[in-house]
């Protein structure tokens, strides 16, 4: 073990102390049990209800108000109104809150750039996700073929290997690498949570060797670090995503045989999802830009979260409501990940929103004969978005996405530009999985890992597959 190696073990486990004592102990002139901020990214709490609350933490941030400052010196920001202001004024960037043992995030300047969401676009938009369609339903069916009747950890044996399949296919890895490209996924598969909580100096160093496999395979290539940053953070969510879908299914008999008689249901299924728990519940962030944010000055530099805490609004993602506090209505902009009503007019689609089939300035189409995500073109303005003179920008991870003069909320903007494989490969899984399997039970508790504060990962969830019972 090398002294870089040990002493960054020492600045980590720092880090978690910090965590875990102003977590515990309770905060000077303010009441109760010590910062929630805190006792949320050490990474040790759950939450299995429809809020997703951890326990009681997410209702303790929320209480502290739009906007306030952690003992952890970072300013939490929760609240629709506040993420509006603080995506419209503080050009906020993802930004790693703990020290990094192998970087894999873009500088945040360098995500201001137009050039990074054109390269996302082109490699992981709808678009590119759409020409792909054949092969992710085609891996989508092979690994359901692989399952047989009887108990299956939905995780480990299939939402895994699906995940590394399909992203092999998205990111052109050739065939004689893919085996390895699956072990680098799954070593880095902590990278986005250790954003903000301090993983194991065991993990630690597992989830660097396997940044570092995955920048040498992109290594040269014209979208390397959009290629990075979508086998890191994207194949995490695709992951992620499905394993929630399936763990929603398990306790919905009801739902798996609608999902086998009306494959579109798999596109209705991921939407409520994605709403009530979107990709990352809290995203790390840096300001670039001074702003006034619920009536608090954020100076450029300062490290900042935005938390979703609220549970989700009908018809809305989780934590997040329209402009005027409700979902929003028609004639103006969905958040990231929210529904647009069948026959709706004049809503454009942001990313992870959708649009009414037909509806003019719809970008592509999903799978499962779903609609796609919207995608940014060469002028860097979202596909399907705005209109001369409208202020409309690109998502690159933490920029603003704008839709008819209205901000995307985060944390789930930040996330938006991940979403399109993400989507389409947990539809084709899960028509996949219902076509072959009539009956899905649970059985056994699901399991979620500890120090996991943004995806909440599932890294268990037994299940028993059957076919029809017969009296």
């Amino acid at each position: 073990m090398t002294a870089a190696t040990n002493a960054l073990g020492r600045e980590l486990q720092l880090v978690h102390a910090a965590q875990w004592l102003y977590a515990i102990n309770a905060e000077p002139f303010v009441p109760g049990e010590g910062d929630p901020y805190a006792r949320l990214v050490r990474g040790f709490e759950s939450g299995e209800n429809g809020t997703d609350d951890a326990g009681g933490t997410l209702a303790s941030i929320a209480e502290r108000g739009p906007v306030w400052r952690s003992r952890l010196d970072t300013w939490v920001v929760t609240g629709p109104a506040a993420l509006r202001e603080l995506s419209a004024g503080a050009e906020p960037a993802v930004s790693a809150a703990v020290p990094q043992a192998e970087a894999w995030l873009p500088d945040p300047e360098r995500q201001r750039t137009t050039g990074l969401a054109r390269d996302l676009a082109r490699r992981g938009g709808t678009r590119a996700v759409g020409r792909l369609a054949g092969s992710l339903r085609e891996q989508a069916g092979q690994a359901a073929a692989r399952l047989g009747p009887g108990p299956v950890d939905l995780v480990a044996d299939f939402a895994e290997p699906l995940t590394a399949a399909g992203y092999a296919a998205v990111l052109d890895v050739p065939e004689e690498r893919r085996a390895a490209f699956a072990a680098d996924l799954a070593a880095a598969a902590p990278a986005v949570d250790a954003l903000l909580c301090p993983q194991t100096l065991d993990t630690t160093r597992r989830l660097a060797a396997g940044v570092r496999g995955l920048r040498e395979l992109f290594a040269g290539r014209a979208h390397a670090e959009a290629d990075l940053l979508l086998a890191v953070a994207g194949a995490r969510a695709a992951a992620d995503l499905l394993g929630d879908a399936l763990r929603r299914l398990l306790d919905r008999p009801r739902e798996w045989a609608l999902l086998r008689s009306d494959p579109a249901h798999a596109a209705r299924l991921v939407e409520e999802v994605l709403h009530q728990r979107p990709p990352w519940r809290a995203c790390p962030l840096v300001a670039l830009a001074t702003a006034e944010v619920a009536g608090t000055r954020i100076e450029a530099g300062d490290s900042l979260t935005a938390i979703t805490t609220a549970a989700a609004v009908p018809g809305g993602p989780s934590g997040i409501a329209g402009p005027t506090g409700t979902a929003a209505a028609d004639g103006a902009s969905r958040t990231a990940g929210a529904t647009v009503p069948p026959g709706t007019a004049g809503i454009s689609r942001t990313a992870g929103a959708t649009v009414p089939a037909g509806a003019a300035g719809a970008a592509g189409t999903g799978a499962a004969g779903g609609v796609g995500t919207a995608e940014t073109t060469s002028t860097g303005r979202v596909a399907g978005t705005g209109g001369a003179g409208e202020p409309g920008a690109v998502t690159v991870l933490g920029e603003a996405t704008r839709t008819n003069g209205v901000p995307t909320p985060l944390p789930v903007a930040a996330c938006a530009t991940l979403l399109p494989a993400a989507r389409a490969l947990t539809e084709h899984a899960l028509v996949a999985l219902a076509a072959r399997f009539p009956l899905l039970r649970p059985d056994g508790e699901p399991v979620r890992t500890r120090r996991a504060p943004l995806t909440r990962r599932l890294v268990r969830l037994p299940a028993r597959l059957g076919e029809e019972e017969t009296r």
